[in-house]
């Protein structure tokens, strides 16, 4: 009986030394790592803290094709990390909670993210895509981001309302400033919802939003919003059925007629970031006479580079004058108009236009 034992343990020792010193293959005689199974895996169970815990592997045509790691079947830890198994080099790896958190570099993610990454040496690097690539993101996600790498402002760019925007660093949101020497003015460099700065005056990534005179950004800004015909009874019009449309009543978006937006000392619904408001129209004139020559071409030269955006009638919410005319609202309201600055190919003006039309917005320096 003794003999037998020691034969069972010295085989059980080399046993042990094999499997330590080489790679262990089920399914297959030439196994490419420490541990490599070939073909259907089933469900192993490895006993965790109850009897319940797996480790689950699933290779098959019925959807479940990927790792799951926890607790059990039917609630691994707080989800499964679930890879395609299928041959396909694009499948990806999704990480799917189930109302917990997702931790990288963490044992214990912060409950209020659903995605916690940490580490005091390294970053974390988003997608790096070039101006054409980004432009050609079929439908992006409200909010998404991506870095741009050759964009006229490189980094990180958002997608917010409908356009692209720079997330540039300071209290002016996602826009850089430009200084006229000529009247001491701190402008943003670009019009409010523009992705770039203009290239030209008929750069249509420079166009931006159209903003209804004293109207907050709701959505209806943007260029791709819809139309509603009902004239706003809340002068904050950020809900209720006119929330994101641009209203077409012709005259005034609002019924109420009240002119304290914009032109008023709280300047509510101020579009601009923080630290920034519409320019008077004083402050326009002003500007406007720095101009050489005094016309489009003066307006792109100045260091505004001012593009001609056009704008969106009141009347049906359509476009006019779109790489023609620049048109850029002021905080001055003229009794149930306002003031805005206009200029062309052949002349600048700054004279007043209905609260209900669709203007570039440039923002000026507290």
């Amino acid at each position: 009986m003794k003999q037998v034992n020691f034969i069972a343990s010295f085989i059980f020792l080399c046993c042990s030394f094999q499997l330590t010193a080489q790679n262990v293959g089920v399914g297959t005689t030439a196994p490419a790592s420490r541990l490599t199974v070939v073909g259907d895996a089933g469900n192993p169970t490895i006993p965790g803290t109850t009897s319940t815990g797996v480790l689950r592997v699933e290779v098959g045509t019925n959807n479940n094709e990927g790792i799951d790691i926890g607790k059990s079947q039917t609630f691994p830890f707080s989800g499964w990390v679930q890879s395609g198994f299928n041959g396909i080099a694009a499948d990806p790896l999704s990480l799917q909670p189930l109302g917990g958190s997702v931790g990288i570099g963490v044992l214990a993610p912060h409950a209020s993210a659903a995605l916690d990454v940490t580490s005091t040496t390294q970053g974390l690097l988003p997608p790096r895509l070039t101006l054409a690539q980004r432009n050609a993101i079929a439908t992006p996600a409200e909010g998404l981001m991506i870095s741009c790498t050759d964009c006229t402002v490189k980094g990180l760019h958002q997608y917010i309302n409908g356009v692209w925007q720079a997330m540039t660093s300071g209290n002016t949101g996602n826009y850089g400033t430009v200084v006229n020497p000529v009247t001491g003015k701190v402008w943003l460099d670009r019009n409010l919802g523009a992705t770039q700065v203009a290239i030209s005056s008929t750069d249509l990534f420079s166009y931006g939003n159209l903003f209804q005179w004293g109207r907050g950004a709701d959505g209806h800004q943007v260029r791709t919003s819809g139309n509603i015909p009902t004239q706003a009874t809340d002068w904050l019009a950020g809900s209720g059925a006119w929330n994101g449309s641009f209203i077409t009543v012709f005259t005034n978006w609002l019924s109420t007629g009240e002119t304290h937006m914009w032109s008023g000392t709280a300047a509510e619904n101020n579009p601009c970031p923080s630290g920034f408001r519409l320019p008077t129209n004083a402050e326009w004139e002003q500007e406007r006479l720095t101009w050489s020559p005094s016309n489009s071409y003066g307006a792109f030269a100045s260091p505004l580079k001012l593009p001609m955006a056009g704008y969106r009638l009141s009347s049906n919410g359509g476009f006019s004058y779109v790489g023609n005319v620049g048109s850029y609202w002021s905080s001055t309201a003229n009794g149930s108009n306002a003031n805005a600055l206009y200029f062309t190919d052949g002349y600048t003006s700054t004279g007043y236009g209905l609260r209900g039309t669709g203007s570039s917005v440039r923002c000026i320096k507290d």
